[in-house]
């Protein structure tokens, strides 16, 4: 599996195969916290081959600094099917809203396929 797209954004969506995603950003900031950031989307594509055929677990947490879920984690299977070409794609989109921080500091949001660790995306949450 390579992931081809995994990114933090104002708005995203999958349209009829094709992921469009608008605003990507890393860094969020407020002067005063607890902060409540009040809408954004997650966005991915992940390409298979054609030997990965089946279905897969996926895991997606957000997680503060010291590892610690701030949310329930985002838990689904992924059911990839053979395709004519030698691999598969799969777009996602996911809206995110009212994500809370309670203090400024270094955040990731991670992805788990497989139970297995694939790839971590940070967010640095800013005092102005």
């Amino acid at each position: 599996m390579e992931i081809e797209i995994f990114t933090l954004c104002d708005h995203a969506q999958d349209f009829n195969g094709k992921l469009v995603i608008v605003g990507t950003f890393d860094s969020i900031s407020s002067s005063v916290y607890p902060f409540t950031h009040a809408a954004c989307s997650l966005a991915g594509r992940l390409r298979f081959s054609e030997k990965e055929s089946g279905v897969h677990e996926f895991k997606i947490k957000l997680i503060d600094e010291e590892g610690i879920e701030l949310y329930p984690a985002i838990e689904g299977n992924i059911d990839v099917s053979k395709s004519v070409a030698n691999y598969s794609t799969i777009n996602f989109a996911i809206n995110l809203g009212n994500l809370e921080f309670k203090k400024p500091g270094k955040y990731a949001i991670e992805l788990y396929i497989d139970n297995e660790w694939q790839k971590g995306l940070p967010i640095n949450v800013i005092k102005q």
